[in-house]
């Protein structure tokens, strides 16, 4: 099956085409995600531009597809620059309707501990993403879990990883997460991660679709409001 990935998240857009197995395919959830096979890369065809229908025409010429044998699309929803978010997620709503295919949804912040993990070791995973007022997006993947906040780095950092001796930091706020002082026991690995990477969407793809929508329900963007 042809599986549509969609990135909103980082610096610019990221889509991915790739070949995966079918929702018939039974994977074990110890095998760390089914190997999809990448055949389109954006981040690799900067030539393409950063607009997304165009980028999707370029990928489905260059894998040599057609557009309707797209069967599903996984987008991240964010947190990420909410202009972006949002217009990525309406993109995705748009096809998907008029495909008429299943979206699903994973958060930015899942992919990154999903990729952080796999270049790192299986420890927690702090991730930050700038907002406004100097506030921000504050997220603890752990074990495939997952729990987002929204507030200072200085208030949430430390209650999150309270009980947590060793993880890893990715997103904007690397530096400043580094030398809090109330961490400063902690063993902190800085992974010099931003994001994650799209092509995990594609690689690892039945980890991201348990979170399904269809016509007349759409993906909607993570943001303050959601989280508050």
């Amino acid at each position: 099956m042809l599986t549509l990935a969609v990135s909103t998240s980082s610096g610019q857009f990221a889509m991915v085409i790739g070949e995966t197995a079918g929702s018939d395919v039974s994977i074990s959830p110890l095998s760390g995600g089914a190997r999809g096979t990448v055949l389109f890369d954006s981040s690799e065809h900067p030539e393409h531009g950063n607009e997304l229908d165009d980028a999707l025409s370029a990928g489905l010429k260059l894998c040599r597809r057609e557009i309707t044998e797209i069967g599903r699309i996984i987008v991240d929803i964010g947190p990420g620059g909410t202009s972006r978010v949002r217009t990525g997620i309406a993109f995705v709503n748009g096809l998907a309707y008029s495909l008429g295919i299943p979206v699903y949804t994973v958060s930015s912040m899942e992919l990154a501990g999903i990729d952080a993990e796999s270049k790192f070791g299986r420890l927690p995973v702090v991730n930050s993403v700038k907002s406004i007022r100097g506030n921000a997006y504050i997220g603890l993947y752990n074990q495939r879990n997952l729990s987002i906040n929204y507030g200072t780095v200085a208030e949430i950092v430390p209650r999150l990883v309270k009980d947590i001796d060793k993880f890893i930091v990715v997103g904007f706020h690397r530096d400043a997460i580094i030398h809090l002082p109330a961490l400063k026991n902690k063993f902190i690995i800085d992974s010099r991660m931003s994001f994650g990477n799209a092509r995990i969407i594609i690689e690892k793809n039945d980890l991201f679709v348990t979170n399904e929508h269809h016509f007349p329900t759409f993906a909607q963007p993570i943001t303050e409001k959601t989280l508050i």
